[in-house]
This record gives C-alpha cells, sequence and structure tokens, in this order.
C-alpha cells in the first residue's frame, strides 16, 4: 500500500516514470480498480455534500431528464457506473486505435495507466469541488448562491477557471504519455490517439455528469 501511494503521487512530477514502472507491475486490474476509486469516491462525496446543502445546477441544464432541484441527489447513484463506461470506453478506443498501427502494449497496461491518469488528472477539478461541495453541506456557505458566483464574473469564477485548466492541461498530457509508454508510438500518434480518447471520456462523463 505505501508503494502504491509512492507511486500515486510520483505520477504528478515524475508521469513517465510511474507509467513505466506500472506496466511491468503484477495485479494490474486490482491495481487500477484502486486508481479510479479515488475519484469515484471523492466526486459521490461531493454529490452526497450538494445534496445534503440542497444545491442544484444554476447555469447549466442537466443533459438528462433529470429535474435541477433533483439532479445532485440522483447523481450520487450515476457517477459511479458514469465513471466506469468513460474509463472503460477511452481504454478500449486507446487499445484498439493504438495496436491497429502498430501498438505493443496489452489492454491491462492500457487499463493501469489510464486509471491512473483519471486519477491525477481530476484532482485539477477535485481540489476546487470538493472543498466548496463540504462547505456547503456544513452551512459555511449558500450552495445555490455559490454556484451562481462560479457561473458570473466574480472571483470564484477565475478561480474555478484555473483549477479546470489544470484539469484539462493534465489529462492532454497524461492520455498521450500513457499511450507513448504503454503502446511504444511515436509522439504525434500517441497525441492524437491520447487527446482523441480524452474527448470520448469527456463527452460521456459530460452527460451523466453536469
Amino acid at each position: 500500500m505505501k508503494i502504491q501511494i509512492s507511486n500515486y503521487l510520483q505520477t504528478i512530477y515524475k508521469p513517465r516514470k510511474t507509467f513505466e514502472e506500472l506496466i511491468i507491475q503484477d495485479n494490474l486490474y486490482r491495481r487500477s480498480l484502486v486508481y479510479i476509486s479515488i475519484p469515484i469516491v471523492c466526486y459521490t462525496l461531493l454529490y452526497i455534500f450538494l445534496t445534503m446543502a440542497n444545491g442544484a445546477p444554476s447555469t447549466l441544464t442537466p443533459w438528462l431528464n433529470i429535474s435541477k432541484d433533483e439532479y445532485y441527489s440522483i447523481n450520487r447513484f450515476l457517477l459511479a457506473p458514469s465513471m466506469i463506461i468513460c474509463w472503460f470506453t477511452a481504454t478500449s478506443f486507446i487499445q484498439i486505435a493504438s495496436r491497429l498501427i502498430g501498438g505493443k502494449g496489452t489492454f491491462e497496461q492500457t487499463l493501469s495507466t489510464i486509471s491512473l491518469s483519471i486519477s491525477i488528472a481530476m484532482w485539477g477539478a477535485l481540489i476546487h469541488d470538493l472543498p466548496m461541495s463540504f462547505l456547503s453541506a456544513i452551512g459555511v456557505i449558500d450552495a445555490r448562491q455559490h454556484e451562481i458566483a462560479m457561473n458570473s464574473p466574480t472571483v470564484f469564477r477565475t478561480i474555478l477557471w484555473i483549477c479546470y485548466l489544470i484539469y484539462f492541461i493534465a489529462f492532454f498530457i497524461l492520455f498521450p504519455l500513457s499511450v507513448r509508454v504503454v503502446h511504444k508510438l511515436n509522439w504525434i500518434k500517441s497525441i492524437v490517439i491520447g487527446a482523441s480518447a480524452f474527448i470520448i471520456f469527456q463527452t460521456i462523463f459530460l452527460i451523466f455528469n453536469r
């Protein structure tokens, strides 16, 4: 467990080395589940906190046929399966596309590095969203007013944009790097496949989680 934690944190500043060490490990399925469980647990807690705070989306209308007032409550149960769908879809796309053009990696290796990539990159958003949802749940801030502030020209929107910029940069670095390390493709092919996989991941994620 100690080794997994150190490897997890190492991804932030030495992602390539971490991926290279990860893909030669045993029990890649178990490691993958551990990594993907981190954002699943954190985002589920986020929706629990927002439900406790009686929060609701202010400007973004859910794509699913769910009322705004009930959206966060229902999302407590949609988050985990939707995250797993996104993870497996992105992994499958990378595996198929990479192998078609000469990639060498296995599905287990791709699954593990993509799981770790998702887990790390999502902290870009979670570092803002999780504390704010908790503060809303305990009554320090008003969840609905904060939703409005995040979608208005305020300092809260600026902070949110900075966090999501980190989120997107992390994904656009880690997904192509994962392809490069696992499948030994050149950088151009790795970037195209990795970026495409992230777009697929994010599109599916937004359908269920706004």
